[in-house]
């Protein structure tokens, strides 16, 4: 029966390409005999609780494989039909060209960029093991499942993948199963014209369990291999199966071209005929179908076993039960005052990060957090909770070592598998090595919050590889994410607030390594959730000037060189994109002002949709370089004087 399925999903694996004119059969081929194993005897899961929290999780970092999924998917029960296959690739259907988290039943995440499946599988494998140590009890194993990868030479050449494999052979990360899909073929011909790896030495050096000499469309050699996996109580597994791309369809097997285009008719009914499949489209043989009814018999009766132990463990550990509860629904529920911190004259920004981190903390036990080696630059570490490390998981700060890649990806797994807040820092500047990641938490709306201190020329003598220009604008134009850079501690207060109060979207805080000098309006989290706020008013005024974060200081003392000849309205913009979505806030904050400005200490495109009428934006568009911050400022114009100077000289001609 496990070949019969694995025959029925390379039936309907190219049928679907073939219905679609376009896709991805290879690797389905290929890897019907893993699916079929996967589904039909390995793993715990339960189509009709597909959130069910114990459950097995399966990422398929190789996404072109998509139908593969899809096809499984289908045959093990889960709300997806075959008319659903049929509409593969189509617009609007649950079967898009790669997974997509929350479109389909049963798509742990949405993949396609290769390596970020399996990156942000050691995430969940990561949050698994934190939860565990956290919560199960002597014989209440509330969270006890796998983490399983099918991952291809694409996930295995990019670079995540290195860094997230080398991060959990760090943590040994036992329930972490990856299956390499050992085909020997990528797009352009055999992968041994670019890629010579010796694949078991790279991982074994990097603390893995490697089983090789595995045929992936053997059922005993897939079985021994995952009954050696789950032996091992110290390294992550990796899981070596030769496979043959397109098998089953003679004039394709193992040929580069079966990669991405269908495969034919005919040669589809012919190896439907070898198999002993009926030969029309879509058709599934009754036995499969029953076959997965029997199956699911027994899964069903597993879950209804972890519902009855998490009844009894809801009646015995009351406060745990409830404290895990908050964490899988992110409850952000107490109120905000206790959280004050007093606003200091020359207190960096990022410290009132940190300690505002420190206090929510011990409002919100889900959260965990940690940065890439960088705990006491960026602030972000629990001091009063100890690390998490290989052996014990207990702990709340995670040190993902100088690992940007990896720990971005990591955090969206943590986030994916539910129960935790993660909570990641580095240099705003090396957030291009996130930026991968947060891409796809904003594609997936998972709401992991990123911390990125060092965020401007003001950096300084570090020179320009550590000045952010073009990245906290680059971050703004990503779809589906917040980015907030605040100015004062209230601000940061209200930033935080906004953070764990978001569920559906990331939430980039951005903070200066400076001090900043504030200003005396009291602010209140109303005006704070509008993205913007007047800060220093005249009546009738004629200036507006709009700045965030450390160029508020700077707006301030434009105001007072300017305030003998003219009124000056100054507003902070900690969220530049949500006032942008107020059309009708922002036309009110510079409603009849001649001048409209907007300065920033970074690449200032973005600003220019913002203002209105007659406008300035200031701003940098070079690399900085390595000097004092204030007098890189003064290098680019961004000093009170200067500003005034050319706001006085500009609003002249008016």
């Amino acid at each position: 029966m496990l070949q019969k399925i694995a025959d029925t999903v390379r039936a309907l694996s190219a049928d679907a390409v073939e219905y679609a004119g376009s896709g991805h059969a290879g690797m389905p081929l290929g890897c019907a005999e893993i699916g079929a194993y996967l589904f039909a005897e390995e793993m715990k899961y339960n189509p009709e609780a597909p959130d069910w929290f114990n459950r097995d999780r399966l990422i398929l970092s190789a996404g072109h494989g998509s139908i593969w999924l899809y096809s499984l998917l289908h045959l093990s029960g889960y709300d997806l039909s075959l008319e659903d296959l049929k509409k593969y690739r189509k617009f609007h259907s649950k079967t898009p060209g790669h997974p997509e988290y929350g479109l389909t039943p049963g798509v742990e995440m949405t993949t396609g960029p290769l390596g970020q499946g399996l990156a942000h599988a050691v995430g969940i494998a990561f949050a698994e093991e934190i939860l565990a140590e956290k919560y199960n009890k002597e014989n209440y194993k509330l969270i006890d499942h796998y983490t399983y990868v099918v991952a291809g030479d694409g996930d295995l050449m990019e670079g995540i993948s290195y860094e997230a494999a080398s991060l959990a052979g760090s943590l040994e990360l036992d329930k972490l199963i990856v299956i390499y899909d050992n085909n020997g073929v990528s797009i352009d011909g055999p992968t041994e014209i670019t890629f010579i790896d010796d694949i078991k030495k790279r991982f074994e050096s990097a603390n893995w369990q490697v089983i090789s000499d595995v045929d992936g469309s053997s059922f005993s050699d897939l079985e021994a291999a995952f009954k050696k996996a789950k032996v091992e109580q110290k390294r992550p597994t990796l899981i070596v199966a030769d496979t043959v791309i397109a098998k089953g369809i003679a004039g394709k097997e193992g040929d580069s071209s079966a990669h991405a285009s269908p495969l034919g008719k005919e040669e589809i009914i012919e190896m439907k005929k070898k198999a002993g499949l009926p030969t029309g489209d879509f058709e599934v043989p009754e036995k499969v179908y029953e076959y997965f009814s029997d199956y699911l018999a027994e899964l069903k009766k597993e879950f209804a076993e972890w519902k009855e132990l998490e009844s009894n463990y809801e009646a015995e550990f009351e406060k745990e039960y409830q404290e895990l509860m908050s964490g899988i629904e992110l409850e952000a529920d107490f109120d905000l005052d206790v959280l004050d911190i007093q606003e200091k004259e020359g207190k960096p920004i990022r410290n009132y990060a940190g300690e505002y981190y420190q206090l929510l903390a011990e409002k919100l036990p889900y959260l965990v957090g940690g940065t890439a080696d960088l705990s006491a630059s960026t602030r972000i570490n629990l001091d009063q909770y100890p690390d998490i490390k290989r052996g014990y998981f207990a702990g709340r700060n995670i040190k993902f070592g100088i690992r940007e890649h990896a720990m971005a990806a990591a955090a969206g797994g943590i986030m994916l598998h539910g129960g935790l807040r993660p909570v990641t820092a580095t240099y705003l500047t090396f957030s291009d090595y996130m930026r991968p990641s947060i891409r796809m938490a904003a594609l997936m709306g998972l709401p992991v919050i990123y911390v990125f201190t060092h965020d401007s020329i003001y950096v300084g003598e570090d020179g320009s590889t550590h000045q952010p220009v073009e990245q906290l604008e680059s971050l703004r134009m990503i779809p589906g994410i917040r980015v907030i850079r605040p100015a004062t501690a209230a601000e940061v207060k209200f930033a935080w607030k906004a953070a764990v109060e978001e569920k559906n979207r990331p939430v980039i805080l951005v903070m200066a390594r400076q001090s900043v000098k504030g200003y005396k309006k009291e602010l209140t989290a109303a005006e704070f959730d509008q993205g913007a706020f007047v800060v220093s008013d005249e009546d009738e005024p004629d200036i507006a000037v709009m700045a965030s974060g450390s160029e508020i200081e700077t707006a301030l003392e434009v105001k007072e060189l300017l305030k003998r000849d003219y009124r000056v309205r100054i507003i902070s913009v900690p969220e530049k994109e949500k006032l942008y979505q107020n059309q009708n806030y922002l036309e009110l904050l510079l409603q009849n002002v001649k001048l409209s400005v907007a300065v920033e200490a970074g690449n200032p495109t973005g600003w220019y949709r913002i203002l209105r009428g007659s406008a300035l934006v200031f701003g940098i568009e070079e690399f900085g370089f390595s000097a004092a911050g204030k007098e890189i400022a003064a290098e680019f114009g961004i000093t009170a004087e200067k500003l005034a100077v050319k706001i006085k000289k500009y609003i002249f001609h008016i």
